[in-house]
């Protein structure tokens, strides 16, 4: 009879503890309730990120696609690379999605858009979707951040498909917009085209960037056909634009043919300076291939300031 009321004193005693336990452990839970729902707040807290780089996006995050456009999240102890850090810019933005991309973009001020960050963005898009980058960039409100980011788009493209770039940047309005971005696609075209580059640039309005394409793509058609590119030089209306043909086409054929260019500089351009450039250009290039040809050209000129510079161009002063 003891051994049963001991049996049932120690049964009471645990189911004593068991409920005193159990009892402690939910306050406890309940107690912690708040700093774990704060927790929880700060992990899913989306940061602004108008002056500021975003890290990726998780795999599964990175999927959802919100409207109105909002930028990546981070938790907020993350360590952000700003407009200061290039690099780290460029290697952040090229792990991005395209969701990521037009989300970011979404989130920048026009100041950010046209700037580094942005530029590197619309690129990133390029390498992804060429099309829907440029259907975005293009109707963009703002007239100086369209201008800039469609310039950036085409230039993106054109390394990727030149030809498509190419179509694109023809069928957008007649503007300013249109215009430089066109002339700095002439420049991809250059490389491999000298003869349509310059067709673009003279259909091109009279401006500077467009007089830039032109003596650029004249310079690489010389080393193709210097005499054909004498023509084209030649065929300008008269003016200062049709003197630094000339002098660009003698100067670069002087690499391959000093005598012709030598005589091509003296017989087609004016007296003056654009002469005088000529010269030097045609005798430092002439001189690197043939010293004695170009040393005995300068020698056959009327003494002069030009003659002594050429001269001393050629380090054949002191020996004359």
């Amino acid at each position: 009879m003891k051994t049963n009321r001991n049996f049932l004193g120690i049964t009471l005693l645990v189911l004593t503890v068991t409920l005193v336990s159990r009892s402690w452990l939910q306050n406890k839970i309940s107690s912690n309730a708040p700093a774990a729902i704060a927790v929880a707040a700060t992990d899913s807290k989306k940061i602004d990120f108008s002056d500021s780089v975003p890290s990726p996006l998780s795999a599964a995050a990175s999927q959802i696609k919100t409207s109105p456009p909002l930028a990546p999240t981070v938790a907020a102890e993350t360590t952000l690379p700003t407009e200061d850090d290039p690099e780290k810019i460029a290697v952040l933005i090229s792990t991005l999605s395209e969701a990521d991309v037009a989300n970011w973009l979404g989130s920048l001020t026009n100041q950010n858009l046209t700037g580094n960050t942005g530029r590197l963005l619309v690129r990133r898009w390029v390498e992804l979707d060429p099309s829907a980058a440029a259907n975005w960039v293009s109707q963009l409100d703002d007239a100086d951040v369209r201008k800039t980011l469609v310039d950036a788009a085409a230039v993106a493209w054109s390394e990727k498909d030149l030809p498509a770039a190419l179509t694109w940047v023809e069928a957008l309005p007649e503007n300013e917009t249109k215009h430089e971005a066109l002339a700095d696609l002439g420049y991809e075209v250059a490389r491999t085209d000298p003869v349509n580059a310059m067709q673009i640039a003279t259909q091109l309005p009279a401006s500077d960037y467009a007089n830039g394409l032109l003596i650029h793509s004249l310079a690489q058609y010389v080393s193709v056909d210097a005499q054909q590119s004498q023509q084209l030089a030649l065929s300008l209306p008269a003016g200062s634009l049709r003197d630094h043909a000339l002098m660009t086409v003698a100067t670069v054929q002087a690499r391959q043919d000093g005598v012709g260019a030598a005589q091509f500089a003296v017989e087609n351009i004016s007296p003056g300076p654009n002469l005088d450039a000529a010269v030097m250009g045609v005798v430092q290039l002439w001189g690197q291939n043939d010293f004695g040809a170009a040393s005995a050209w300068v020698q056959s000129f009327p003494e002069s300031p030009l003659q002594i510079q050429a001269m001393q161009s050629l380090g054949v002063l002191g020996g004359r």
